[in-house]
């Protein structure tokens, strides 16, 4: 076996899964269509895996990121029959922020329920349910060199590490937004606390040509910021400092997560976005001298696990700005 030195946090050598079923159901915020999801527990070496149950035939799609195409706004997977799945991001990162290896998520739809526009229903479920250590080891994708991806003035690299951390900046001159830097390291905790409440955002003068385009139908502000140059519309405004480039993080996460096994390495990345993203992680893919696959054993430390089911923003309303 193959030890990864420092791996703090993460708790787990074994592969696991979720427990027991969950249920969720809503409006996809795209296609503004009515979407039940039932995810299940996955046996060993399954991965991540959507079953299509409104369709009867050539309905399972792996989340993989040679399954990844059409980068418009949302993650989106299809198998060889063009059966296809979209919005999977913001559950990608609550597996990856869980450290749940193996899932099958059954949809009658072809897009996730919005829900509130975060990671925040799609956690607490999982952690009620709770999660199955199973009997195989976990493997991990380490990188071994610099790798670096852009696209104009947007990039994301990637330096060898003993962990997972992201060093983040997004930049919107002249709205309330504007430059905007986070740094974060990946754990279950940091993600909870830091994370998984920060929602999807979009600017108010893009709308009417998302919808035009047939994007954004079942999007509100009960799920996504929206931004109007100097004013967020949204009447409770931020749920903490930083929530835009927060949920940038969030995506990059959920996106990172498609390796189909945890990353180790320092990313760095200014304005990232769903396209990048896909291109970062195929660019790791490309060349075997970019990485290495390692089994991973932990060192013995208590985690403390933050307790997301207790906070409630329907008591406590704050207002923050970017």
């Amino acid at each position: 076996m193959n030890y990864i030195n420092n791996l703090t946090n993460y708790k787990s050598v074994n592969q696991s899964t979720l427990a027991k079923k969950i249920f969720f159901s809503g409006v996809g915020v795209h296609n503004g269509r009515a979407v039940s999801v039932c995810i299940e527990p996955g046996e060993i070496n399954t991965g991540i895996v959507f079953i299509r149950t409104d369709l009867k035939n050539n309905n399972v799609i792996k989340a993989v990121i040679e399954n990844t195409f059409d980068t418009s706004l949302c993650t989106k997977i299809k198998n060889e029959h063009d059966v296809s799945v979209s919005t999977i991001e913001h559950l990608m990162a609550a597996f990856s922020a869980l450290s749940i290896d193996n899932a099958v998520i059954k949809i009658n739809n072809s897009e996730l329920p919005a829900l509130d526009g975060s990671s925040y229903e799609y956690v607490k479920k999982l952690m009620m349910a709770g999660i199955n250590i199973q009997y195989a080891s976990k493997s991990y994708i380490k990188v071994l060199r610099k790798i670096n991806v852009k696209d104009g003035d947007r990039y994301i690299s990637i330096s060898p590490s003993n962990d997972l951390t992201i060093d983040i900046t997004i930049d919107y001159p002249d709205t309330i937004i504007g430059k905007s830097q986070f740094h974060y390291s990946h754990s279950r905790e940091n993600f909870i606390a830091d994370l998984s409440e920060a929602r999807t955002y979009t600017f108010f003068e893009n709308i009417k040509k998302m919808r035009t385009a047939g994007l954004a139908l079942g999007g509100n502000l009960n799920n996504a910021l929206v931004v109007d140059k100097f004013k967020i519309l949204n009447p409770d405004g931020l749920r903490f400092e930083k929530e835009f480039v927060k949920h940038k993080t969030l995506d990059c996460i959920g996106d990172f997560y498609l390796l189909g096994m945890p990353l180790i390495g320092k990313v760095d990345c200014f304005a990232p976005g769903h396209k990048l993203n896909q291109m970062f992680v195929k660019e790791i893919l490309k060349d075997e001298k970019n990485f290495i696959i390692e089994n991973a054993v932990s060192h013995n430390c208590s985690e403390k696990i933050y307790d997301a089911l207790k906070k409630n923003y329907s008591s406590e309303s704050k207002t923050y700005v970017a």
